[in-house]
């Protein structure tokens, strides 16, 4: 974790004015995007009492979030692009100077390309994610009763941890799947039928085996947030001191809340593999001596 630390603290100050604007960008666009909900179920509510002032806000909001997110992309690829060129040139320059193989080569330009992108990549999701718990528990938290909440906050809690043994395991074939991808050129360079056919037969073993993991994780993930959905309508059908738009924005925050869940998983997996990018750029073998 450290070694990716240093990595991303000496990309951050390539362009730290260009990588803050963006970030924050990105935080506007993802809050924007958080607060539907709520202004949504209140302009439910409000049709019935034949009131548009949230309507108004709601079409205010919407144009801003297309301002932002119109501005974040053409801002975005410019200073993240030059980030990566960067990195690219100084890697291969330094790769040229050691004993690292073409083959080698080949595979960690596409990790610099991948560690480079934990702004754009990572980060942004991760601030999605905290963004998307904090909206989706404090509305629930403030607007449902404590069994709801509860049972929400539980549940969530529980699907992490049911998951965690998956998550591990996928960690850990895909570290094996990237050893094999830096001997592909090597493989195809030798032009020996036999043991390309024995690279793409154990590259094809670790990506089944990448897919069933992902399944036996989304089979969990799925059932239990199912379930928690559907006890979430019921209980708020029976409960029937909820308005309109209040069912609306509990229903949205409770599967907004499944999918920060979902994608906690994701991003865990990612900064894994981005810790390991990062290993096998600052190896010993591919440094100058």
């Amino acid at each position: 974790m450290r070694v990716l630390a240093v990595e991303l603290r000496q990309i951050f100050q390539k362009n730290p004015k260009g990588i803050l604007a963006v970030l924050v960008l990105d935080i506007l666009e993802i809050a924007f995007l958080s607060s539907n909900p709520f202004v949504i179920g209140l302009c439910i509510d409000s049709f019935f009492e034949q009131d548009y002032l949230w309507l108004c806000v709601l079409i205010i909001l919407q144009v801003a979030f297309i301002l932002v997110r119109v501005t974040n992309k053409a801002l975005d690829t410019r200073v993240y692009e030059k980030i990566i060129e960067d990195k690219s040139n100084t890697y291969y320059e330094k790769a040229l100077r050691t004993n690292t193989s073409n083959s080698k080569i080949t595979s960690r330009l596409d990790l610099v390309i991948q560690v480079s992108s934990f702004f754009d990549g990572c980060l942004v999701q991760l601030i999605d994610i905290a963004v998307g718990t904090l909206f989706s528990l404090g509305y629930l938290f403030c607007m449902t009763e404590w069994p709801l909440f509860l049972t929400v906050l539980l549940t969530s809690i529980l699907v992490l941890v049911c998951t965690q043994r998956f998550r591990n395991q996928i960690i850990r074939n895909n570290k094996q799947l990237q050893n094999l991808d830096e001997e592909k050129a090597d493989v195809i360079s030798t032009r020996k039928k036999v043991r390309y056919r024995m690279f793409a037969n154990r590259n094809r073993d670790l990506r089944v085996r990448h897919s069933d993991l992902d399944a036996k994780s989304y089979l969990i993930i799925d059932v239990m947030q199912a379930g928690l959905l559907i006890f979430a309508i019921v209980y708020l059908f029976h409960a029937g001191s909820y308005s309109s738009g209040q069912v609306f924005s509990i229903v949205t925050y409770v599967i907004m809340l499944n999918e920060t869940v979902c994608s906690f998983n994701e991003i865990m997996i990612e900064i894994a593999d981005l810790i390991d990018s990062t290993i096998r750029l600052n190896s010993e073998t591919d440094e100058v001596s």
